[in-house]
């Protein structure tokens, strides 16, 4: 099935967004294919906070008054692309990188796509190694 996708994908119109979701570290080319296909049009979207929640990367939330506590990954949102990413999402546990692998997918890609995926890496990357070196409670 994949050899079939990957022979079909350069007659496919979203075939760019599929390379620049790539641009992403530990998205592979299935992820990128699968997310594309299933959110089409990523315009509809107003902001980054109605693709996560589609994609259903959103944390569960529970609030009562002042107080606001954060669980899990909830599951809302669309399912397949939700299985998808979380897989891709344990690559951002380790400190920013890029790897020989990830240039070499990148290199044809313009500048500002990978401007973009390298802002995003070191964003998503930063909370994951500020826990590591956060000290233990000491309760």
């Amino acid at each position: 099935m994949t050899k079939l996708i990957e022979e079909l994908a350069p007659q496919w119109s979203m075939t760019p967004f599929v390379e620049a979701v790539q641009a992403m570290l530990g998205v592979g080319f299935i992820v990128a294919v699968t997310v594309v296909a299933e959110v089409g049009d990523f315009s509809r979207f107003d902001n980054p906070r109605q693709l996560m929640a589609f994609l259903g990367l959103v944390p569960s939330e529970y609030s009562s008054g002042a107080t606001i506590r954060r669980g899990g990954i909830t599951k809302d949102g669309n399912a397949l692309d939700g299985r998808a990413l979380i897989e891709e999402v344990w690559t951002y546990r380790m400190q920013a990188r890029v790897s020989r692998k990830l240039h070499d997918r990148n290199e044809r890609l313009p500048q500002a796509i990978r401007d973009i995926a390298w802002k995003a890496q070191v964003r998503l990357c930063a909370p994951a190694i500020a826990a590591c070196r956060r000290p233990a409670n000491p309760r």
